[in-house]
């Protein structure tokens, strides 16, 4: 997926938020700005927004002089994604397909996104039931009937618990479960030590991208995650920033988000708001 003119409001929002959760001056804003905004107009058209992206991210860092803007605020959400999890277990639990209500949970956590906006309550995602734009439920379970290993792309921090209990259901079926994060700090997208604070590691494989990129460009992930996406029988890709970098590849690959902007709503098919599992493969 290329960029939109839409992104550039994004990509400058973004920015501002890494300096306000550090409480940079307005002066720094400035400065941030001054850079970052010729720099999205030069790189961005005809390129997808998380190949932008990084760039944008380093000179932020390199103004603010801190190495992880979001830190804070990324522990923040994991703690509390991590308290709702023994609600969320017994709703699950309780409901008709607990399958179809964790994947419901996974992609409403998809609103857990700083870089679309710069705030969110856990709480409220945890419970808000948006309806499904999109819901390929049928060719997902198909999929997974047969599938052995299955790789989970994570996205954003916070909503990483929420993939803790995808992943727990999975394992449950029986199937090898891979979760991949990124490989370094980008915006609040989920790194290793986001997925240890959530104990993902006690149900899943983590593994990293090997890139710092908010979202899975193959060209620029390390060889082995190359390798581990190709040998998955069902990746499950998290996200707008994974489906813009993976919206042509080839593969049993199902899209599984929140459709957060026009543009990523448009590519799917959707309004915007709406919760989507959609089967992809190019």
């Amino acid at each position: 997926m290329k960029a939109y003119p839409d992104c550039f409001p994004c990509f400058l929002r973004a920015s501002l938020t890494a300096a306000r959760l550090v409480g940079a001056s307005e002066e720094t804003e400035w400065a941030i700005l001054r850079e970052v905004a010729p720099l999205v107009a030069r790189r961005a058209p005809g390129r997808p927004p998380i190949e932008v992206s990084p760039e944008l991210q380093r000179v932020v860092r390199r103004i603010l002089g801190v190495p992880d803007p979001f830190a804070e605020a990324k522990r923040r959400a994991n703690q509390e994604a991590l308290a709702l999890l023994p609600r969320l277990r017994e709703e699950a639990a309780r409901a008709p397909d607990p399958l179809a209500f964790i994947l419901a949970l996974a992609a409403s956590g998809n609103a857990a996104d700083l870089g679309f906006q710069e705030d969110f309550d856990i709480e409220e995602i945890s419970s808000a039931g948006e309806p499904w734009g999109r819901f390929d439920y049928e060719p997902f379970r198909a999929q997974l009937a047969k599938a052995a290993n299955i790789l989970i792309l994570a996205d954003n921090a916070g909503e990483i618990a929420f993939d803790r209990l995808l992943a727990e259901e999975l394992a449950g079926l029986g199937k090898r479960v891979t979760v991949a994060v990124r490989g370094a700090p980008t915006l609040n997208d989920a790194t290793i030590e986001d997925a240890r604070e959530v104990g993902l590691p006690e149900v899943a494989e983590v593994i990293t991208t090997g890139s710092d990129h908010p979202g899975v460009l193959l060209g620029k992930c390390s060889q082995d995650f190359r390798r581990r996406f190709q040998d998955a029988d069902l990746v499950i890709s998290k996200g707008m920033g994974n489906f813009e970098g993976l919206s042509e590849e080839p593969g049993p690959i199902f899209f599984l988000l929140k459709a957060k902007c026009r543009p990523v709503a448009q590519e799917l098919g959707v309004r915007e708001g709406e919760l989507v599992l959609k089967a992809g493969g190019g």
